[in-house]
């Protein structure tokens, strides 16, 4: 596990959102502005999600969202909360797939 996914997962256990533990996790290295979407406001999307579409926006990875969100799409079902909720998995899943998948671009720069 990397620094980026053990903080967030860290960061999700100290009762943060998912996304700010996604956020916060990358921020600390990548200088964001610390504008932190928050969790369901575009079309109920899961918070890791978007905080990782953020940051992949200020980091100039534009042209990865959408293969990012397939992704997540492919391993979880789904990419809306409400039905994430029903889902196997936790949000800390989410919020350490998130930040793995965002190592795995940022680290290729």
């Amino acid at each position: 596990m990397g620094e980026h996914e053990k903080r967030a997962r860290e960061l999700k256990s100290q009762g943060n959102n998912c996304s700010v533990s996604v956020y916060k996790a990358i921020a600390e290295d990548k200088r964001l502005d610390g504008n932190i979407p928050e969790p369901r406001s575009i079309e109920g999307k899961c918070g890791a999600l978007l905080s990782a579409i953020k940051i992949l926006q200020e980091t100039g990875h534009e042209d990865k969202i959408e293969e990012f969100e397939k992704k997540f799409i492919e391993k979880f079902g789904y990419n809306k909360c409400r039905d994430l909720m029903t889902h196997e998995a936790r949000c800390s899943d989410y919020v350490g797939e998130c930040t793995k998948m965002l190592d795995e671009i940022l680290d290729n720069e």
